[in-house]
């Protein structure tokens, strides 16, 4: 029976030669999942975040299909063939990492309830994470690596449930680096740090509309001025990098009044009620416009979710995943004084950042070496994929 069209949601608008590809690649599905589960040591699901791949027969064609598809297509640069090898490999990682049930999974409050959680959405309906780098025991936090990365993914499947696929198909994250220092870098924080782009780039792309790098110190906007040389411009107009000054202005601008109390003006704070705790996070729950509300998995027919809100044109993702515990301040200006006698590069491309003070660049390679975990969670781009490696 031939597919009846249906009414197209926000986020499932394409282009005539994005349209060609995804039914391209959509009638591979089939072909696609059999190679999943060749390579699969596990069972290996024909959904993939909360969508069937293969539908049974149904009257209305399932357009949420078509928006994660062109994810991957996106992903891949329009390369058809890399587009079906990430989507397979997607597919088996799901498989082997147990993402299906990971959701049912407790971590340790002690550890990573100071961490990250959910909060609200933004005012187009997309779910915001927010993630603390800033006091951390790095070696706790990151020192078992496997447990640290089956949080993260949970995190992000929390999120990707909020997703309807339909008008919601990426979501913010909030990455607030106070209180974190430039040579609190250790090999904890590394290793996690590279494991986690990795693991997001590889398959959750076009996964993240914004990443808002808040509280950032001045040395931190330096490098992110720097590291923006290496980076497309659709990479960097997901960075909004912003001080601790104007984080509270930034975030009511971008993500607008339900954010969490510590990033409100001190005037707007008397009457909210209070952010949520590493229990709600964890018991599924999430706060929007001060009211505590169940997730819902629902879907009818075409897949729409719960969310009303209007959704974003389908975008990029993924993150800075891990900087560790402050420095006193005399190491940090010392690292400031090392950095400012290094050898100054080109001009630096524009990443929208906060008018505070830094200090002069550093040679590229030293600086990204010592901040990996300020990349984006889903380099998408081959090309941004070796950035900092």
């Amino acid at each position: 029976m031939a597919d009846a069209q249906v009414k197209a949601g926000k986020a499932q608008q394409f282009s005539e030669s994005e349209s060609k590809l995804i039914a391209e690649l959509r009638v591979q599905l089939p072909e696609i999942l059999q190679d999943a589960e060749k390579a699969s040591e596990k069972p290996v699901s024909k959904a993939l975040w909360g969508v069937e791949l293969l539908p049974a027969e149904a009257t209305e064609r399932d357009l949420r299909i078509d928006v994660i598809l062109a994810k991957f297509i996106r992903a891949r640069n329009n390369d058809l063939k890399l587009a079906r090898e990430m989507l397979v490999n997607t597919l088996k990682w799901r498989a082997e990492f147990g993402v299906e049930g990971i959701l049912q999974e407790e971590f340790p409050k002690d550890v990573f309830g100071n961490v990250g959680y959910l909060y609200g959405h933004d005012n187009d309906g997309r779910p915001v994470t927010y993630n603390f780098y800033g006091g951390l025991d790095n070696k706790k936090v990151f020192g078992d690596l496997d447990q640290f990365l089956r949080w993260r993914v949970q995190l992000h499947e929390r999120g990707m449930q909020q997703l309807d696929f339909v008008d919601v198909a990426d979501m913010v994250q909030v990455h607030d680096y106070e209180g974190v220092g430039l040579l609190s870098y250790d090999k904890f924080a590394r290793a996690a740090s590279k494991a986690t782009v990795q693991l997001m780039s590889d398959n959750y792309p076009e996964t993240l509309a914004t990443k808002i790098f808040a509280n950032v110190p001045g040395w931190g906007e330096t490098i992110f001025n720097i590291i923006g040389r290496w980076l497309s411009d659709e990479t960097k107009k997901k960075f909004v990098v912003v001080s601790k000054a104007t984080a509270p202005s930034a975030l009511a601008q971008r993500i607008g009044n339900d954010i969490p109390e510590k990033f409100r003006a001190k005037s707007e704070t008397a009457d909210k009620t209070p952010e949520p705790t590493a229990a709600d996070s964890e018991a599924g729950l999430d706060t929007d416009n001060n009211a505590t509300k169940t997730k819902t998995e629902d879907a009818s027919a075409q897949g729409t979710a719960t969310l009303s809100a209007p959704a974003p044109e389908p975008a990029h993702i993924d993150a800075a995943e891990a900087l560790p515990k402050p420095t006193d301040t005399a190491k940090e200006q010392q690292s400031a004084a090392a950095v400012a006698d290094s050898q100054p590069g080109p001009e630096p491309a524009t990443v929208t950042a906060a008018p505070e003070a830094g200090v002069a660049p550093a040679e590229p390679n030293d600086i990204i070496s010592e901040t990996a975990g300020m990349r984006l969670d889903d380099c998408t781009d081959p090309k941004e994929e070796n950035i900092g490696k």
